[in-house]
């Protein structure tokens, strides 16, 4: 009776640490040369434009596991692209924004040089 116990509580063991390795373990792979992350797509530029003219002349494998995932690559690279311009077209807005504040300056002080004096 207690080796059937014993064996019980080591199979209960056994189980909740296999689910809890397969529940840790990351869902997704990191490696470089795994096609099925974005990031692989993201990486190789001329594969991921490759597989979108693929995609673009084939529609019925457009939802395939790398269309997919070549389009996200896209949007990704499509995005980063789009906040670097957006950075570097702040400076612009602030170099106007500045001269603007510096014709109000001068307006105000001559308008208040020639109410000055009668």
């Amino acid at each position: 009776m207690r080796a059937f116990s014993f064996i019980g509580l080591l199979a209960v063991v056994a189980i909740i640490g296999f689910a809890a390795k397969s529940y840790l373990q990351p869902a997704t792979s990191h490696d470089p040369n795994d096609k099925s992350t974005v990031e692989y797509w993201v990486a190789h530029t001329g594969d991921r434009t490759a597989m979108l003219s693929f995609c673009r002349q084939h529609p019925q494998q457009q939802d395939s596991s790398d269309c997919t995932l070549a389009v996200e690559a896209q949007t990704q690279v499509d995005s980063q692209a789009q906040h670097t311009n957006a950075a570097q077209n702040n400076t612009g807005v602030t170099s106007a924004s500045g001269d603007a504040n510096d014709q109000l300056q001068a307006q105000q002080d001559s308008n208040s040089m020639g109410s000055g004096s009668p």
